[in-house]
């Protein structure tokens, strides 16, 4: 029988926490953390434990797409309820992907690729599992069709809309770590001290050794009479780096569970203001636009003052996304007219036409729907050979201020990446991955540059 951990304890902690009025106190419990800490073993011994109390629930866990839930909650699922009670009374549906309770309680996979699955949605207890690429739409829309409470659990390695999540009051952060796992495999747990540098052991973070003191102390002699544990973990350490395996940004994120800084983000000096401070600004605005009908359509709003360049996110819905909550005479008035939700959109936005926009070139006919909606200074942005490393070069260069509520925008820029090669050095190319924003951005900043608005710095 699997034995339940100090994560599945606070867990439960946590669901029958109550406030003043005698109601639940929490609606969202995020579980965070380093791998292999238990955050999905515990969440799952969880649910077989709702279901097995608790008549006619439905619980449901939401992974991007319902192959990866099924490929792998789905395998962990069936691994960890054969070690609990009554494994043989419950029923998995192998083509639904479910699981049948003899108290007439379900447990769905699910994916939130299936549109039509997340707004038909109703449930009792959602789980969401490594949510990395589900938008705060899709929980958002998840969220509203639960009626007791949503658990998520992911490893904070990146911006993501759970940040804002856990500073809402009904919101508990269970935070774990492969430490607090007892069951965590042996060779597993290698593998995430091997990510331990020396700047990260303990006799450095004691302030016990400098890095460069613990780098060169004979541990052998051990002149300072350091305890034996620290000895330990810091012999360790120093030899990951010897092996090369020891990785800052892997360890706090591997084995700390918490968010760090990559290596190779391209853009970390980018700062925010306010909606307001955005709008008192007396400044020409130019927008930049990334067409997307499958990926985000992407708009910028930028004004440059005094040697800094101000942004604020209009929209990164694709145009599907865009359709799909348009009243179907909408649609069909759309379909009718060439380019017709291009024209809508920006009807919608109510921009300013006499001010320039800057199009990917990759859709001229886009481009040309807008000069007929009265867009006169729609133009497309200049690509060619080094034109992508000439914007982020420009961009290092100058000060960048984005609104608070472009949250998009604040997601790409802390994950916009340089590639690495297979020994894991930089390579002076970005990753071609969710950068539809930073796109627009260099779209912007090169035509700045072009009209000598930017100068040469």
């Amino acid at each position: 029988m699997i034995k339940s951990t100090i994560v599945f304890q606070k867990t439960l902690e946590a669901i029958n926490s109550v406030d003043e009025k005698g109601e639940r106190k929490y609606k969202y419990i995020v579980h965070e953390g380093s791998s292999r800490s238990s955050k999905t073993q515990s969440i799952i011994q969880l649910v077989h434990k709702e279901c097995s109390t608790n008549p006619n629930l439905r619980v449901s866990v939401w992974r991007d797409t319902k192959t990866d839930c099924v490929a792998t909650v789905g395998y962990d699922v069936k691994r960890v309820f054969k070690g609990l009670p009554n494994y043989s009374f419950i029923k998995e549906n192998k083509t639904k992907h479910h699981f049948d309770f003899w108290t007439n309680s379900i447990f769905e996979l699910n994916g939130s690729d299936d549109e039509d699955k997340v707004i038909g949605y109703q449930g009792d207890i959602t789980w969401i599992n490594e949510p990395y690429k589900i938008s705060k739409e899709t929980f958002d829309q998840l969220d509203m069709r639960t009626s007791d409470y949503v658990l998520i659990d992911w490893n904070p390695k990146k911006a993501h809309w759970i940040e804002d999540l856990k500073k809402d009051p009904r919101t508990i952060t269970i935070h774990s770590t492969f430490l607090d796992n007892p069951f965590c495999p042996e060779e597993q747990k290698k593998k995430i001290l091997g990510y331990q540098p020396v700047s990260m052991s303990n006799v450095v973070l004691d302030k016990i050794l400098s890095e460069q003191e613990a780098k060169s102390y004979n541990i052998v002699e051990n002149e300072k009479a350091i305890e034996q544990k620290y000895l330990d973990q810091l012999s360790r350490c120093i030899l990951n780096e010897a092996k090369n395996s020891a990785s800052l940004f892997n360890w706090k994120v591997y084995g700390l569970g918490l968010k760090a800084e990559k290596p190779n983000r391209i853009y970390s000096h980018f700062n925010k203001i306010t909606l307001d401070e955005f709008k008192a600004l007396n400044s020409t605005t130019y927008y930049g636009v990334d067409w997307g009908q499958v990926d985000p359509f992407a708009i910028l709003e930028a004004k440059y003052y005094d040697g800094t360049l101000y942004l604020n996110e209009l929209n990164y819905a694709s145009e599907n996304d865009i359709k799909g909550q348009l009243s179907t005479q909408l649609l069909e008035q759309i379909r009718n007219e060439d380019e017709g939700l291009v024209k809508y959109l920006f009807t919608r936005l109510d921009l300013n036409k006499s001010n320039y926009v800057i199009c990917d070139n990759n859709r001229p006919q886009k481009v040309m729907s807008l000069r007929q909606l009265g867009y006169d200074y729609a133009i497309t942005s200049p690509k060619g050979k080094g034109s992508i490393k000439d914007g982020i070069d420009l961009l290092q260069t100058i000060n960048v201020c984005y609104t608070e509520k472009s949250t998009n925008f604040e997601y790409e820029t802390e994950n916009y990446q340089w590639k690495t090669d297979r020994y894991n050095l930089i390579v002076d190319e970005p990753l071609d991955l969710d950068n539809h924003l930073m796109d627009v951005l260099r779209y912007i900043a090169l035509f700045l540059k072009n009209q000598r608005i930017i100068k040469n710095i």
